[in-house]
Formats: structure tokens, C-alpha cells, sequence
């Protein structure tokens, strides 16, 4: 009887979990915690017509928080 010879394993690449994760959040419609500041932060600011000062007391920080955020 012949012996069965196996095919050989393929070495895979390195993984690539960034473009998996990335996929998986389009997919599920997850933004990340920075998008959503960004988000959060425009509408403030488009709410209070530009008021950084009310904006910032809409969103429960302080002002220079909100400067800081928006230097990001």
C-alpha cells in the first residue's frame, strides 16, 4: 500500500487585524470614540451657531477643553 503524502502548510503572512477591524466597524456601523468626539463637537458647535462657549456648556466640558479638541 502506498503511503499518503500530505501537502504541505502554507505559511501565511503576518496578520492583519487593522483591515479586519476596519471591515468589522463598516459592517456594524461602529464609529470610533474619536470620530464620535469630532461628531459631537460639530454639532455643538453648528447648534450654538459658532458660540464655543455655550457649546462647550452644551456638551458638559470646559472651554478650554473644547480648544484643546478642536486643536486635534
Amino acid at each position: 500500500m502506498a503511503k499518503r503524502v500530505r501537502p504541505a502548510k502554507r505559511k501565511k503572512g503576518p496578520a492583519r487585524p487593522e483591515k479586519l477591524l476596519l471591515g468589522l466597524r463598516k459592517k456594524l456601523g461602529i464609529k470610533t470614540l474619536d470620530e464620535v468626539k469630532q461628531n459631537a463637537l460639530e454639532r455643538a458647535l453648528a447648534a450654538t451657531k459658532g458660540d464655543k462657549a455655550l457649546a462647550a456648556a452644551l456638551l458638559g466640558i470646559g472651554k478650554t477643553t473644547l480648544y484643546r479638541s478642536l486643536a486635534d
